[in-house]
């Protein structure tokens, strides 16, 4: 059969319809898209020891805890004195086999709670923590009620009837403005 003699609905195996083509493109797009996300979870999923004596470790806790001396920097990103000094604690601490709770614990009673970057989600300071959830939930409420009520006190705007057209037109006329003049007198 030739491609004349074949009917609209008809093709050969070697050719493709542009929507064919098109879902392979986007399906291979999306499955890179997807391993991306896998390999990008994986990676950031890696959580940083939490027993013996690393660098990785002294540093995690570290970035939890803010430098006194600076604005705006971990004690694990600062140069200053104090963080030093610190990071040789967090270090003391480690070896004598404290769990990360416990050094963030002697480090939170010894310069208050204002030197943890993560404040403890207990009393008072929970609401740092619950308030902008219940917030968050309170506006999404708002928008669905609002948007609930726009869609049924929507009113739908009908085309004029010719006797509404022809009222008005009259009413126009009595005024002594022409129908499609726009300006009055």
């Amino acid at each position: 059969m030739t491609a004349r003699q074949r009917s609209p609905g008809q093709r050969s195996s070697g050719q493709r319809s542009a929507g064919q083509r098109s879902f392979r493109q986007r399906w291979w797009a999306w499955a890179l898209v997807g391993l991306a996300v896998l390999v990008g979870l994986g990676l950031g999923s890696r959580r940083p020891p939490t027993e013996g004596m690393s660098d990785d470790r002294l540093f995690a806790l570290g970035a939890q805890m803010k430098c006194l001396q600076c604005v705006g920097e971990s004690v694990a990103n600062s140069e200053a004195p104090i963080a030093q000094q610190m990071r040789d604690e967090i270090r003391t601490q480690m070896s004598q086999g404290r769990t990360d709770a416990e050094i963030l614990s002697y480090f939170g009673d010894r310069y208050t709670d204002r030197v943890l970057l993560n404040p403890p989600s207990t009393g008072i300071a929970g609401l740092v923590w619950i308030v902008p959830v219940v917030a968050g939930l309170v506006a999404v409420s708002g928008l669905v009620l609002t948007f609930r009520r726009w869609r049924r006190d929507r009113v739908e705007i009908e085309e004029p009837t010719r006797e509404t057209r022809e009222r008005v037109e009259e009413a126009l006329a009595e005024r002594g403005t022409g129908a499609g003049d726009g300006e009055r007198s």
